[in-house]
């Protein structure tokens, strides 16, 4: 058993990281499946956990965990000439209670389509089933085109896509010897790209709904993300329910443009300049990270850094200097 590791071709790797593990946890940031960065929510209200498995082929590449009160990361990775030229990377969530390796009745959830070299921030309030495949395009027998329309969209898990899930699961807790040959590895990549393939296959999609209603979903969630960014448990599942919508719906109501989750990441950045810049603006900057709705003030350094150049404790030298 490899821990923290990504695992060598027919071996699986278990991560097991919490705040009751005195074997892993340090406070500190470990990497998970798709080099998603892993780490507490400060302000989490439940526990804090990520226990889970991963199984890789030759080339593909795929997880199971249980996820909960964390916050997941992974930057922007510099692109390719083609997007999904380097292969693509399906991420899925279920709210549903327990283990995922034991997983019984009703779940729902949703599944993102994203590019390798895309930005991905997931968080967990509460506990949630989480799977990922990283496969690469060649394999998968769909259309360049067609997965491209799918990039950064959620798409309702069905019934038997869940099931699928699950199902794939079983091969993390009995691969072992038996998968340690050269023909055993081709028949892995090639069952985790057929996995892949049907469910994005059966990924359905909605009409697109009318600019009106897009239009005004648009307008009260940004309402809400100016009023709520503050609040470091707002997101785009929060938002939905606030909205009396889907997940799904929220974000197909943005299609095309920034999504939810890159518009609460702007506002707090925005007031966090705000605040950075006022020439009474004194305190920590973890300080500022916390009051302006981040989870962690290592992110918030990160993010700030992207969105202007300057780390904030430099913004802020900058116009403290510029004011005097």
């Amino acid at each position: 058993m490899h821990r923290f590791d990504l695992p060598p071709p027919g071996a699986v790797a278990w991560l097991d990281v919490s705040a009751d593990n005195p074997d892993t946890w340090s406070g500190r940031v470990r990497t998970g499946p798709l080099g998603l960065q892993i780490s507490p929510l400060r302000h989490g209200h439940v526990p804090y956990f990520f226990k889970g498995a991963r199984l890789r082929g030759t080339r593909c590449t795929w997880s199971a965990s249980t996820v909960s009160g964390a916050e997941l990361y992974r930057g922007p990775r510099t692109p390719v000439p083609t997007p999904f030229e380097g292969g693509v990377h399906l991420l899925a969530r279920l709210e549903s209670s327990g283990s995922v390796f034991d997983a019984t009745g009703a779940a729902s959830g949703f599944l993102r389509v994203l590019d390798p070299a895309d930005e991905i921030t997931e968080q967990f309030t509460g506990n949630t089933h989480m799977y990922t495949l990283n496969i690469p395009l060649a394999v998968i027998g769909l259309e360049l085109g067609a997965i491209r329309a799918m990039r950064d969209q959620a798409f309702d898990l069905t019934p038997l896509q869940i099931q699928l899930l699950r199902s794939a699961v079983g091969l993390l807790t009995v691969a072992g010897d038996e998968l340690s040959t050269a023909s055993s590895l081709v028949g892995v990549d090639r069952y985790l790209a057929s996995l892949a393939a049907l469910v994005l296959r059966t990924a359905v999609q909605r009409p697109t709904p009318d600019l009106a209603h897009v239009e005004q979903v648009r307008l009260r969630t940004d309402a809400i993300i100016y009023e709520q960014a503050a609040d470091p448990s707002l997101t785009p599942a929060t938002i939905a329910t606030q909205l009396n919508i889907s997940l799904r719906q929220l974000y197909r109501a943005f299609n095309g443009t920034e999504s939810p989750a890159a518009r609460i990441r702007r506002r707090r950045l925005e007031r966090a300049a705000e605040i950075l810049a006022a020439r009474g603006g004194h305190g920590h900057v973890e300080r500022v990270a916390l009051e302006c709705g981040f989870a962690s003030a290592e992110y918030f350094s990160r993010a700030f850094r992207r969105e202007f150049g300057l780390s904030p404790r430099a913004y802020r030298s900058a116009h403290r200097d510029a004011g005097r």
